[in-house]
């Protein structure tokens, strides 16, 4: 990927400011982010460390890109806001033409929900128990953190519909769904390694079985409401418990 040098800015067609600078939640040491558009084809990424009044660098970052790629984007799902519908605050500074203005001067860019990654979900919370058989905790901790991320996803349908502005407002809005599983909360910041205490492998463990299992329930008694997002198959094998039975299966085992 090539540099763009700064003098070629001369033939952007739009600036926009992103994330926490229009949402006018900027911290002191908040990054300053612009996209910077083309019409032609660019894709190219800039760091300025810039001293300002104060004598403090203010860390700059400009996004270069073309029009058509970036009025695309709201189409892509946004895995920082586990899988659900996002809302990225943009402030159009300029643009070359009333045309592009209109086109891109919008509060955000809306990002659609993902499916629900039921089959991923099931095999995160194998391989967590695979880990605690082999006794590799590190192993397990990341398994669990793959299956803490895709729970949001499941149970997203079946709560009520939060849009999120940042990956911070994303994980609050997850932790707070009113229908979840007993102690989702306390398990899903366990499973992800947020919970702020000290944790064994078997803590994890039972954290994620406990969330696998709750939230398997919850699905069952809800299939309807995910039955377009899932396979046929799958679908059958949520609604008629295996999935439960086979996540269960073995746990007496010695």
């Amino acid at each position: 990927m090539g540099r763009t040098a700064p003098e070629t800015y001369s033939r952007a067609t739009a600036i926009l400011l992103k994330d926490s600078y229009p949402r006018g939640e900027p911290g002191p040491f908040s990054d300053v982010d612009f996209d910077v558009l083309f019409a032609g084809p660019r894709d190219d990424y800039l760091t300025y460390m810039i001293q300002d009044d104060g004598d403090l660098l203010v860390h700059v970052s400009v996004a270069v890109r073309d029009v058509a790629s970036w009025l695309s984007e709201p189409n892509e799902v946004e895995d920082w806001a586990y899988r659900l519908p996002a809302f990225e605050t943009t402030l159009l500074l300029w643009a070359r033409d009333e045309p592009l203005r209109r086109a891109l001067d919008h509060p955000a860019q809306q990002h659609p929900a993902g499916d629900p990654e039921l089959e991923d979900f099931i095999e995160a919370h194998g391989k967590v128990r695979n880990a605690l058989a082999r006794g590799d905790e590190l192993a397990l901790r990341l398994a669990a953190q793959t299956l803490g991320t895709l729970c949001p996803s499941l149970l997203g349908p079946i709560n009520p519909e939060v849009q999120s502005t940042h990956r911070h407002a994303a994980l609050m809005a997850v932790l707070g769904f009113p229908v979840a599983p007993a102690g989702y909360r306390d398990d899903l910041l366990l499973c992800l390694g947020l919970s702020g205490r000290e944790s064994t492998l078997d803590d994890v463990h039972g954290a994620a079985n406990r969330l696998t299992t709750g939230t398997l329930s919850l699905l069952r008694r809800h299939a309807e409401l995910l039955q377009s997002a899932l396979p046929a198959d799958l679908y059958g094998y949520l609604r008629d418990g295996t999935l439960e039975r086979y996540i269960r299966q073995g746990e007496h085992r010695p």
